[in-house]
């Protein structure tokens, strides 16, 4: 699917001045703070970890996205006392939030965040996006899903030993700015995705193991079609 695909970091070398990635297409843009504030400051958690007011959480780190093409984040996350997070564990995030990561490694792989038994403390190697509206966090996910913002996204990292994309540069990325009956068409879209992803990748969570085994082959044809349906809108609207 290429929409999920993996970056071809030769191909971006050649294509990282940005102006150049965004000249290619013809619709309006806006920033990423239209869509999503970063790294909301009331979010983040206390530096004196004995402050925090919850027993237990969930931790979440880059490499707890399971797959390449997996678009959430949250069932079966490992249950762990405050006092055990690293200092990395930065943002406590909510069910509808998402998770941009900014290593170089993972970019292209942002997640949305399900809800979990308990609370969910993200790594800071993400950047933290709480969506506005439930409609356009659901239609940002397809968006930094898709090549142009993966493009933008390489285009911004910087670094020598490991490349990442600061946060004071993320309101860099430019979104195209879509109508509202297709910000509806596409938030529809992702919640039948999101639901087809959760029953692939996470058996057990919403129906019984038997009943996965008898019907992970329907789920994942149906993955595959809304993956496609959602791709090939965008693609529409790009090309204006």
């Amino acid at each position: 699917m290429e929409m999920t695909s993996r970056l071809d970091a030769s191909f971006y070398v050649i294509t990282r001045r940005r102006d150049r990635l965004l000249q290619r297409l013809a619709c309006p843009f806006l920033p990423l703070s239209a869509w999503a504030e970063v790294n909301p400051p009331g979010r983040r958690l206390p530096t004196e970890r004995d402050f925090i007011l919850f027993e237990h959480c969930v931790y979440g780190q880059i490499r707890d996205v399971p797959h390449e093409d997996c678009w959430v984040i949250g069932p079966g996350l490992s249950v762990i006392s405050p006092r055990k997070l690293p200092q990395r564990a930065t943002y406590l995030s909510r069910p509808g939030d998402l998770l941009l990561p900014r290593v170089y490694s993972a970019l292209h792989k942002s997640v949305w965040v399900q809800e979990t038994p308990h609370p969910f403390v993200a790594s800071d190697a993400f950047a933290l996006l709480q969506p506005h509206s439930r409609e356009q966090g659901l239609t940002l996910l397809a968006l930094l899903r898709h090549q142009i913002l993966g493009e933008q996204l390489w285009a911004l990292a910087s670094g020598t030993t490991v490349r990442s994309i600061a946060v004071s540069k993320l309101n860099e990325l430019q979104l195209p700015a879509l109508p509202d009956k297709t910000i509806a068409r596409l938030a529809s879209g992702m919640e039948a995705l999101l639901l087809a992803q959760t029953n692939v990748y996470f058996p057990g969570i919403l129906i019984p193991l038997a009943r996965y085994w008898a019907e992970v082959g329907y789920w994942r044809k149906r993955l595959h079609e809304l993956t496609t349906e959602i791709h090939a809108l965008i693609e529409q609207v790009l090309k204006g």
